[in-house]
């Protein structure tokens, strides 16, 4: 069993094209998608459709349940700007996905389990998103009982085995390299280069992970949130850095 993983596309269609385009060449069993699909600055309306007309399964990110407000009002600009440009249907459907998927063993969610926001791997230092020891991610975990846990929300790829065996993987956005939280502490994300981000997990009697970094028009990608009057974005995705 092969599993394609994706998370973090954040309305980006351009590079969610380019993955899945590299996923139908790879031709895994099936693919799963972490979450957070269509809040940002670029293509939520585009974005979705996609998703929507491709064969995955998916869970719900913080931001696919923010889209699900019966009113803008309140909501932050980036899921403002999908709000206002996805129709009711759509952030319906978003807000609706489920909260957990368990795949061939492998515990699938947005951040930890129960709560959509919270960091799994990371912890947050002098501003930034660093590892976390594999006491505290095993302390979050509490209760879970897979060999395989799949997550995504921290947009950072990562792989961490814990002592008990259980192998936790992240597998870095789609289409969101970099951002900066203002919510207490605030920090940055940051993943170095502006490519476009996902793994292929194979299971069999050992776990093997790929992960898989590509490029794609992250110009376009840039310029589109330059556009759409987010400065920060358009950095973001050029360069994979973020401003502090």
């Amino acid at each position: 069993m092969r599993i394609g993983v994706i998370a973090d596309i954040h309305g980006n269609v351009a590079a969610l094209e380019a993955v899945l385009d590299r996923l139908q060449h790879a031709s895994p069993d099936m693919i799963i998608n972490l979450g957070d699909c269509a809040s940002g600055p670029l293509w939520p309306a585009e974005t979705v459709s996609l998703l929507r007309a491709t064969e995955m399964l998916h869970v719900r990110g913080n931001h696919d349940r923010a889209l699900g407000a019966t009113s803008p009002e309140g909501l932050g600009r980036s899921d403002l700007f999908a709000w206002e440009r996805l129709e009711a249907a759509d952030r319906a459907w978003l807000s609706t996905l489920p909260e957990e998927q368990f795949v061939a063993g492998a515990h699938c969610f947005h951040a930890t389990p129960g709560d959509d926001e919270a960091y799994l791997m990371e912890r947050v230092a002098d501003g930034r998103l660093l590892p976390d020891s594999s006491a505290a991610v095993e302390s979050r975990l509490a209760g879970t009982q897979a060999r395989l846990v799949l997550c995504g929300h921290s947009h950072l790829p990562r792989l961490l085995r814990l002592p008990a065996g259980v192998l936790v993987v992240n597998p870095g956005s789609v289409g969101c390299p970099a951002y900066h939280d203002d919510t207490a502490p605030a920090h940055v994300s940051e993943s170095g280069s502006p490519h476009a981000r996902f793994a292929i997990v194979t299971l069999s009697p050992a776990i093997t992970v790929e992960h898989h970094a590509i490029a794609y028009d992250w110009d376009a990608a840039a310029a589109r949130a330059r556009q759409s009057g987010r400065d920060d974005w358009a950095l973001a995705l050029a360069t994979g850095t973020a401003q502090a």
